[in-house]
């Protein structure tokens, strides 16, 4: 398979290499030795429509955030004056970080709608940028599928989730940008 523009295949994907309708299952040969993007993700968030489903009893966005992330938003609120702005920047990242990681390509098992929101959880670093952390499940998961795919079980890659996140008016949004690090 040739790069359309410059005609020149990639050396970590053989032609030999199986595809399916959703790209290539099988481990990838000879495992990358630099790093590259794992797919990108992007998702805009509606507030006042949010905010009225939040309020909804059952609604699934109720159960879609952890403890910390509900304390954060609520300790964010108090100088904006609007926790649903905040909720919604992270339900953003949520759907981003599953987008991203569903153009990985590193499987066939994809949670879809038996997904578990809240084993996607927005954290700060210590200098308050944002970041996505998974919960153990859905971590050794995600993992092992792109382990599997890339290679790195040995320690010699992983994968880094970055994310942004912004919200302005009456809409929020997040940026998340899947990398494998060799």
């Amino acid at each position: 398979m040739s790069d359309p523009v410059n005609g020149v295949r990639p050396a970590s994907f053989p032609e030999s290499a199986q595809v399916s309708a959703r790209g290539r299952k099988e481990p990838v040969d000879p495992a990358p030795t630099r790093p590259f993007v794992l797919g990108i993700g992007v998702d805009v968030v509606d507030i006042p429509s949010f905010a009225e489903q939040l309020d909804q009893p059952g609604s699934t966005f109720a159960r879609s955030f952890t403890g910390a992330e509900r304390r954060e938003c609520a300790r964010l609120a108090k100088t904006s004056g609007n926790l649903a702005q905040h909720l919604a920047a992270r339900w953003a990242a949520k759907e981003a970080f599953y987008k991203a990681w569903t153009l990985a390509d590193a499987g066939d098992e994809i949670p879809g709608a038996q997904m578990d929101w809240s084993q996607i959880e927005v954290v700060k670093d210590r200098w308050g940028r944002p970041y996505i952390r998974l919960a153990p499940v859905l971590e050794a998961r995600v993992n092992g599928a792109l382990t599997a795919r890339f290679g790195g079980a040995d320690g010699s890659g992983h994968a880094v989730w970055q994310l942004s996140l912004s919200h302005d008016g009456p809409v929020a949004q997040a940026f998340v940008v899947g990398e494998w690090r060799v």
